[in-house]
């Protein structure tokens, strides 16, 4: 089999479960990664034979893509801002949207190295290693409520070199938090897709990534943002910011929410896309 029979080998089996456009660059991006390849080896090297070792590997991948594992739980691995990420299915797979919430932080940040953050429902760590990674004389801490994902975030801060601190906690208990003095930044990406979307969603997300970290109840859209509103009034130092990725529907009520809670300034942003994905509260 050469190579671009693999990738049109895999394009074709998974148009079933997505559209021909999207199974293609689920078949690059697979065989991209299986050789640690750059992405224009494929076109110069395309007729190639795959090693037969490569190719029952494939077959092997080939029957879990098309049974909906995502790509990223396939490999292993996922690229978050300018590094990789070991996944599973414990954790969310990381976005691009999350990689702007990062940036955000870090042009805020500017000059000022020397930061405390804390970031909550850390899953694969990504928020919080890119951080300490991009920060090196920051105070980095996170926590989240599975001791599964937290064993992934601690597994990629010892890869990528890096120090965090880490924590068991219920993000909702604000009673007995996990760590001691204030923080310059609080950053969060909680669950906050309403479960009447979930029937909307595609089968690869819903049956596979973790619906604690995804989804809440429908009447109580704003559960866990409420939750951060009050630990940062405990955690945050005077000045200090909250940093959210959120769902766009419901910014005015996240608006009205920090407001309540003493918030001196909050902002609505928007993300490349021009959806606002990302809010951010200023104490």
């Amino acid at each position: 089999m050469t190579i671009r029979e693999s990738i049109q080998t895999i394009t074709s089996e998974l148009q079933p479960l997505y559209d021909a456009r999207e199974a293609a660059a689920i078949a690059k991006s697979y065989m991209l990664e299986r050789l640690s390849w750059p992405a224009y080896e494929l076109s110069l090297r395309g007729e190639e034979t795959l090693d037969d070792a490569v190719v029952t590997l494939l077959l092997t991948d080939l029957q879990q893509l098309k049974a909906g594992r995502p790509l990223h739980y396939v490999l292993g691995v996922a690229d978050f801002y300018d590094l990789t990420f070991q996944v599973n299915e414990q954790v969310l797979i990381p976005r691009p949207e999350t990689e702007e919430l990062v940036q955000r932080i870090l042009m805020d940040a500017q000059e000022r190295t020397e930061l405390s953050v804390w970031d909550i429902g850390t899953g694969s760590g990504c928020i919080a290693v890119t951080l300490a990674q991009h920060l090196p004389r920051a105070r980095v801490c996170a926590s989240d409520i599975s001791a599964g994902a937290l064993d992934v975030a601690a597994r990629n801060a010892r890869a990528l070199a890096v120090d965090v601190t880490f924590a068991q906690h219920d993000m909702t208990d604000s009673e007995h938090l996990p760590f001691e003095g204030q923080f310059d930044v609080i950053v969060s990406n909680p669950p906050y897709i309403p479960e009447t979307v979930r029937a909307e969603m595609h089968v690869n997300v819903t049956e596979h990534e973790p619906a604690t970290a995804l989804f809440v109840p429908d009447n109580r859209p704003l559960l866990f943002y409420e939750a951060l509103a009050i630990i940062g009034t405990h955690c945050l130092k005077p000045g200090g910011r909250m940093y959210m990725e959120t769902y766009e529907d419901f910014h005015q009520e996240m608006t009205e929410l920090f407001t309540q809670y003493n918030y001196v300034k909050v902002e609505s942003i928007e993300d490349i896309n021009g959806r606002r994905r990302m809010f951010v509260a200023t104490l």
